[in-house]
């Protein structure tokens, strides 16, 4: 079965990749973008269709309802992006089905002899189709390092003594590297296939290409070029800083590589991260070992397993020590080896059947859910089973005489009381899973976080109903059949007596409790407006993810000099293991970013290893004050699979982000800074950015259709030589063996780095002269768009920040109000908030909504046990005495509320309910038997509540003390059960002391006509 540390909390989605290269952002959105997006809109069961155009990419993403398959969704989007009219040299590609949480495995190529050239050829044509043929990879994504191309660098006083344009060196190019099939002739009875080889082999085939013949000397591509092998223009670079430490003298140094070639692994979506993370160290060492020249290695850094084996000692650790300690209270309490062994037997039965039931529906185990599992709710039912019998077998014991009773039969008496008790037991464990029912109605990312715990906890609880109802009792026949003896314990003793003399003070003051109890109610209740509420705990993945940005325009040989400066300053705190700096973006478009963008993966050691011992919270305060000092930064801390999963859910790179939708740029990204200078105001607000659309330098050539006329030059003549003669542009490519690599056409850097280099380019007019660009065009120096967001087919400017150090609702409620004051957005624009506010906001929607079914459902099933609905309606009293106790917990731990809290709420629901079905039956069964006794309601509910002080207080402990190992847990992979487990700890705790002491009030008052003479009574008092 699949063992997920962090579960896959998004919805289907379908990316969509199309590269334009040397396009601006305005003419990407314009001829690929948009197209796209009108061919997408038929889409069916689509929930968003966001888009980001940026200078030579486009990137298109199709996100679906719950329950849309990958391949229903893939089949729709191949099917209509045929109806997409893409210009000529874009190149569309669908991404493979990864999610956010897809990135398994990351590592960097290190070579002593080879450059970043080298190792960047290697990956792309050895390792990256090695790794994609591991089964449950879908993607490799290559980062950093120099595409290998074949580089005609012409010279343009060369070409304009000649008389010939680039236009001829690339048609030149272009007409001699190809072969030709000639069919087959017959010769001596065999057929021969006749083949035409004209495919160039090597650089010095290129320069010998004729370009054209003048006089009758022919001038060849040499004489006009230099060719050379040189790369694509970098688009990014990746540098990587390791900590080095001396295992005798613990000296650490540090190395650094500046330029290096990194790779992503992407998991598949939906497959199993143990089983394809093994597969591919697997394919690793064997690359390591027999494929990679003996000089060149791939070196991991960051390895997914790493964090599950984390998270799975943080469970496992939790789960043991909740196991031991429900163990110990049953054996306490019991007082005997035989009741324990089998109490604890249906333990292991009941997580066994659970994991049957998963793995027979396709489910994986979701260690965050497992985490907040708890046995001593799973096995209450069969504590009362067992408590009941035994006391039953100990008074028949008692009765007969031990001799006697070792030589009866039990089945009989076990069948009887053990039926009596099951009726009990059953509606008790049905409430508790109606009481899950909510959980499994959550959406997105909610649902997909909470439902394996749903289903885990219902199908364990299942099990563990089976077991009680049916192994339970055989055990017991086996077990006790011989000297079955209570013995004297003196916890129970201690117990019974502080709660039957606590008993005794609220029977005597019984107006004085009930005003007391709804007091508390209330105050209790009204209380949980003062808690601070956010969406999910930030869940610890033991790393940091840093984003610093720069300002638009900056180059990339600047903002390698600040990665570089970050790294340096990053690798000074002793915690920080290594960093891997990425600047750009990779070659294949996967990461929307220019050279602007800065990312950093700080890998940390483990926390019990720093020194000095500090949180990650302080350690991330320093880190932001220490580069914070870096001029035009934008700096925003996060973690690798929360900052993928928080940019799948809001579309932006940031937890939380305030959305301007309307048409023009400008005027959106003038009402963001606005929203930006109010959000600085708002205490508890960090990582504040605007998400600037504008800020692109550009140098256009506007070609003049009249003057072109005027000269006769083809508008499709003067922008190739634009784009051969600046960006480059490929004419052809070269096969070394089964490699290809482009040949490509590109004026010298000294003849295109200023506006008068580019404004002499010759061009040819149709009567064979040439004309320069200047005389055809106006040339001009502006800022244009950078970055161009579309949302649901309509343009955006986005605010990013996230919440530190205050809870995130009372955060965004004060923001909200300063915003909704001080900006007034005019006609055709609008102002959503979105991310994980949204989130929050759709989640506690749904809870208003199924919530009370669910108490509905619950009551419905006490009225069915019961048959009446005074009785349902007294055991359901249990419920907002045990949610004050959840309010309560969450106030002493200072916890915020949130979904996980809330999980904590419903399933409290279920959970209070079965000591209210244990002490009416036991109350209304002792009715019957003494009926004709002085006062018996009072001597009922006394020896009721005397009856089952064991039972109650046993499974109230039990479930309080299995849940507390998660309660305190601060490991990798606690954070989303630690209020969950604090709510139910804290609700169990305080329905316990309500059912003993408070639930029998309301009882006799309820049913005082019983024993009207005890109720006349002038002073009302108990001797």
């Amino acid at each position: 079965m699949p063992i997920e540390a962090f579960p896959d909390v998004t919805n289907t989605e379908i990316s969509i990749i199309t590269q334009w290269p040397g396009r601006s952002a305005e003419e990407v959105e314009k001829f690929v973008t948009i197209p796209i997006e009108i061919s997408m809109n038929p889409v069916q069961k689509k929930t968003s269709l966001r888009s980001t155009s940026i200078f030579g990419l486009s990137y298109v993403k199709l996100i679906f309802d719950d329950g849309v398959t990958d391949q229903e969704a893939r089949q729709q989007v191949n099917n209509l992006l045929a109806n997409a009219n893409l210009p000529d040299g874009a190149s569309l590609a669908v991404q493979p089905p990864t999610g956010p949480t897809g990135e398994i495995y990351r590592y960097s190529l290190r070579s002593k002899i080879r450059d970043a050239r080298e190792l960047k050829t290697m990956q792309d044509w050895v390792i990256d189709r090695q790794l994609r043929a591991v089964p449950g990879v879908a993607d490799v994504e290559s980062f950093g390092g120099m595409t290998k191309t074949y580089e005609i660098r012409v010279d343009p006083g060369k070409l304009t003594n000649i008389g010939i344009t680039p236009l001829d060196v690339y048609s030149a190019v272009t007409k001699s590297n190809i072969n030709i099939g000639g069919d087959v002739i017959n010769k001596n009875n065999q057929a021969y296939v006749v083949r035409g080889i004209g495919l160039l082999n090597d650089i010095n085939e290129i320069k010998n290409i004729i370009v054209t013949n003048i006089n009758g000397i022919p001038v060849l591509v040499k004489d006009v070029a230099d060719v050379q092998i040189s790369n694509l223009p970098r688009l990014g670079l990746v540098g990587r800083s390791d900590a080095v430490v001396d295992s005798a003298t613990k000296n650490r140094t540090i190395t650094d590589e500046p330029d290096v070639v990194e790779a992503i692994v992407v998991m598949r979506k939906g497959e199993n991260p143990t089983k394809v993370i093994q597969a591919v160290k697997d394919k690793v060492e064997k690359l390591n070992a027999e494929v990679l020249p003996q000089d060149t290695k791939i070196v991991p850094y960051y390895n997914r397993e790493d964090l599950i084996n984390f998270a799975t000692h943080t469970v496992m650790h939790n789960l043991i020590e909740g196991i031991l300690l429900v163990t110990l209270i049953v054996s306490l309490f019991m007082f005997n080896w035989r009741t324990t062994l089998i109490v604890s037997i249906i333990i292991p039965l009941s997580l066994l059947f659970a994991f049957i039931c998963l793995h027979l529906m396709g489910m994986s185990a979701n260690l965050l859910s497992l985490g907040a599992v708890d046995f001593g709710i799973i096995i209450d039912g069969a504590v009362v089973m067992v408590e009941g019998l035994f006391v039953v077998l100990d008074r028949q014991a008692v009765d007969l005489g031990m001799d006697v009773f070792n030589k009866r039969a039990k089945m009989g008496l076990i069948r009887k009381n053990g039926a009596e008790l099951g009726k009990a037991i059953f509606f008790a464990k049905l409430i508790i899973i109606t009481g899950l029912l909510p959980i499994f109605a959550f959406q997105k990312v909610e649902g997909k976080m909470f439902s394996p715990l749903a289903y885990t906890l219902g199908f364990a609880l299942l099990g563990a109903l089976i077991t009680t109802l049916t192994l339970v009792p055989v055990m017991v026949n086996v077990l006790l059949r011989k000297n079955v003896r209570e013995k004297h314990n003196p916890i129970v003793h201690f117990f019974t007596a502080v709660i039957i003399k606590g008993f005794k003070f609220t029977y005597n003051h019984k107006k004085a409790t009930l005003i007391a109890s709804a007091i508390i109610i209330i105050l209790g209740l009204y209380s949980f407006k003062f808690i601070g509420t956010e969406f999910l705990p930030e869940l610890d993945e033991g790393s940091i993810w840093l984003r610093v940005q720069m300002p638009y325009s900056v180059s990339l040989d600047k903002s390698v000099d600040v990665s570089k400066q970050v790294r340096a300053s990053l690798m000074q705190f002793p915690q920080v293991k290594n960093v891997v700096s990425q600047t750009g973006r990779p070659d294949d478009g996967t990461d929307v970013a220019g050279f602007y963008n800065n990312e950093f993966d700080v890998v940390l050691y483990p926390e019990d290893q720093w020194s000095p011992h500090i949180t990650k919270d302080e350690l991330i305060d320093t880190m932001n004050k220490k580069l914070s000092v870096i001029p035009g930064a934008d700096l925003n801390f996060s973690q690798p699979i929360s900052d993928n999963i928080e940019e799948a859910v809001s579309g932006v790179k940031g937890s939380i982000c305030v959305k301007i939708y309307g048409d023009s740029l400008n005027y959106m990204e003038d009402e963001a800074n606005q929203v930006y200078e109010i959000l600085k105001t708002v205490d508890g607000i960090s990582d504040l950015g605007v998400i600037k659309n504008i800020g692109q330098p550009e140098l256009d050539v506007d070609l003049s259709q009249e003057k072109m006329a005027l000269y006769g030059v083809a508008t499709a003549d003067a922008n190739a030589v634009i784009e051969m003669a600046i960006g480059g542009k490929a004419a052809s490519s070269l096969y070394e063996g089964m490699r290809k690599f482009d040949i490509r056409i590109r004026f010298p850097e000294q003849y295109r780095g200023t506006v008068d280099d580019i404004g002499n380019l010759m061009v040819p007019t149709q009567s064979g002269s040439k004309v320069p660009i200047k005389e055809l065009a106006t040339i001009t120096m502006k800022t244009g768009p950078c970055l161009i967001f579309r949302d649901d087919n309509e343009r955006y400017s986005a605010v990013k920040f996230s919440v530190r150090g205050r809870d995130m609702g009372s955060a965004i409620a004060e923001a909200q109000e300063k915003v909704k004051k001080q900006v007034n957005l005019k006609a055709g624009y609008n102002l959503v908030w979105q991310g994980d506010f949204e989130n929050a906001q759709r989640a506690t929607k749904r809870l208003e909504q199924v919530v009370p079914i669910s108490l509905l459902l619950i009551f419905l099933l006490l009225f069915v046990m019961f048959g009446n609905l005074t009785d349902a309606g007294l055991v359901f009293l249990n419920v907002p005495f045990a949610i004050v106790g959840g309010i309560l917990a969450l106030h002493v731990t200072g916890t915020n509320f949130s979904i996980s809290a809330g999980i904590g709420f419903i399933a409290l629901f279920g959970i209070c309910i079965l000591s209210g079905v244990l002490l009416i039956t036991a109350f209304k069964q002792n009715l019957e038997n003494i009926r004709k006794e002085p006062y018996p309601l009072y001597t009922s509910i006394k020896l009721g509540v005397n009856s089952l002080i064991r039972p109650i207080m046993m499974t109230a402990l039990m479930a309080a003390l299995g849940l507390l190992p998660a309660a305190i847990s601060h490991g990798i992979g606690s954070e989303s059960s630690r209020p969950l487990a604090r709510v139910v700890i804290g609700g169990i705790l305080c329905a316990m002391f309500f059912s003993l002491l408070v639930f029998p009030l309301l009882f006799a008052w309820v049913y005082k006509n019983v024993d009207r003479k005890h109720q006349d009574r002038n002073d009302g008092s108990l001797k």
